[in-house]
């Protein structure tokens, strides 16, 4: 346990509440402007990717790895129910726990005076989501989840351990316990993928043995993080009106993120209600396999932006924010047009590897779904400038548009263009969400996007995943063609602005970003 830990555990009980009686002591208390060396933002940024690159690498990678075992050894009819418990999951976390650990993770990271009474109502929220999901249980008979309800009780258990290992991850980076969260996700990642192995491939479990190692998998991630880094000690008895205190300022921030995730999830996964209604749970069992390959981009998008959160968090007060999002966006920017171009490049091979048998054919839908899994990177990053600045009800407005576009999109793309539409109708979506974001944001922070640069590449990749979606003659050569050009006006544009940080965080000496 650092000192840090130590400290703030002595310092956890907050004060008389009549203190802070409607909250606005605390808001003054998160918004308070502080002084820092502005070159250690970029190092902080860069230790926070260090830590959080094993973490994802590890769940991610994991993840990844176990698609062909998945596919060899299951239907596409029992992966389509898999698929529908995770979807189902996402749907119902949000709403059951009122988005609490959000707020829990903002407001006990900076304001650690008092930090153990907001971990204590994000652990009381969370626990009274499980009740209100077990209440909810027999509406899986819905025929719109696939056969979802002869595993209902290891959807309820699936849910439980999935909520607490959320929330403890984002009480381990509010109370600076950073190091325990790779260390909780290599357990996760590693004991779920050895009893994939054992309950799916030895056994032949199935959608049973899935949900088990799900189950286990998280079940020793969040003992990890409960023991490890001792976060139970966080959690301690509080009063009523402390309770109701701190209820009304975290709902004043994680309320708004309740439609935001609902339409996230609707721009996501409502597809796959869609699909199935339409076209039969196997259909979206393969749907559900083709967005596999695009994870590769979540998982280099995800190493940058659980780092880039807290950051942004952290970052927020200082006077040159703007520019300090300006240069970071212009690299990620770059990493994702070129990852999202070198995967549809070579997803064929990829495909070769994960897809096997009767889910080799869904690879034709992964090129589309590279360009909709490269708006929502977008779309992430400028998430934080919502929600670093507290302005989080403008990412429900935009969320809602994408959303409202990927439901109409997905209903009428599907009869002509079966699959396919679902997807052409997700990349329509994220788009949209995208545009209204970056003209919304401007309110709040400006960032300059230099777009004689970032233009072309898109529509290069967006063309590319057009050449390898029609299979043209020598489609793999027009498709590397591409690539190529993308990485030399990427380099280009890149380099200045490379060179710049590199040599800033070298000298670390206080200057103007």
């Amino acid at each position: 346990m650092s000192e840090r830990g130590n400290d703030t555990a002595v310092k956890g009980a907050a004060p008389d509440m009549t203190e802070r009686k409607d909250g606005h002591e605390v808001m003054e208390r998160l918004t308070k402007p502080e002084s820092t060396n502005p070159a250690n933002k970029y190092k902080n940024l860069l230790l926070n990717i260090g830590l959080f690159a094993l973490n994802t690498v590890a769940t991610k990678l994991i993840a990844f790895l176990l698609v062909p075992l998945y596919t060899y050894y299951m239907t596409s009819g029992e992966f389509g129910v898999t698929d529908m418990s995770t979807t189902v999951i996402s749907l119902v976390m949000p709403l059951a726990t009122l988005s609490i650990s959000e707020a829990t993770m903002r407001f006990a990271l900076n304001d650690e005076e008092h930090n153990k009474s907001y971990i204590t109502v994000g652990f009381m929220m969370v626990s009274l989501s499980c009740l209100i999901v077990l209440c909810c249980l027999p509406l899986l008979k819905l025929q719109i989840f696939g056969g979802l309800d002869h595993y209902q009780w290891f959807f309820f258990i699936s849910y439980i351990t999935n909520a607490f290992q959320m929330l403890l991850n984002n009480v381990a980076r509010a109370v600076n316990e950073i190091k325990i969260i790779p260390v909780a996700s290599v357990v996760t990642a590693l004991s779920t993928g050895l009893c994939a192995w054992l309950f799916i491939g030895v056994v032949h479990g199935g959608v049973v043995g899935y949900f088990w190692s799900m189950i286990i998998g998280n079940a020793l991630g969040i003992l990890f993080y409960l023991f490890g880094a001792r976060l139970y000690r966080f959690v301690s008895f509080i009063t009523f009106a402390r309770i109701k205190a701190n209820l009304q300022v975290m709902l004043r921030y994680s309320l708004p993120l309740i439609p935001n995730a609902l339409f996230w999830w609707a721009g996501t996964s409502i597809n796959r209600f869609f699909i199935t209604s339409m076209l039969g749970i196997a259909a979206s069992g393969l749907f559900a396999v083709g967005t596999k390959i695009p994870t590769l981009l979540n998982l280099v998008c995800g190493i940058f932006q659980q780092a880039w959160t807290l950051s942004a968090f952290q970052e927020y007060k200082r006077t040159d924010i703007s520019l300090f999002f300006t240069k970071i966006y212009r690299i990620f920017q770059s990493g994702m047009v070129l990852a999202s171009s070198g995967i549809i490049l070579i997803a064929p091979w990829i495909a070769g590897f994960m897809l096997q048998k009767e889910f080799y054919t869904a690879w034709t839908l992964v090129p589309a779904l590279l360009v909709a899994f490269y708006f929502n990177t977008q779309n992430a990053f400028y998430g934080t400038v919502y929600t670093s600045s507290m302005h989080t009800t403008t990412l429900f407005t935009t969320t809602i548009c994408g959303a409202l576009t990927i439901v109409a999109g997905t209903y009428f793309l599907i009869p002509p263009m079966g699959l396919m539409g679902a997807c052409v109708a997700m990349a329509l979506g994220n788009f949209i969400v995208l545009v209204l974001r970056m003209i919304f944001a401007k309110r709040l922070i400006v960032v300059q996007v230099h777009w004689v640069t970032v233009l072309p590449s898109v529509l290069l990749m967006i063309s590319q995943a057009v050449v390898m979606t029609m299979q043209p003659a020598s489609y793999m050569l027009w498709s590397a063609v591409i690539f190529v050009v993308i990485v030399i006006i990427q380099a280009v544009d890149l380099t200045p602005t490379a060179k710049e940080l590199y040599a800033r965080i070298r000298r670390g000496r206080p200057q103007q970003a």
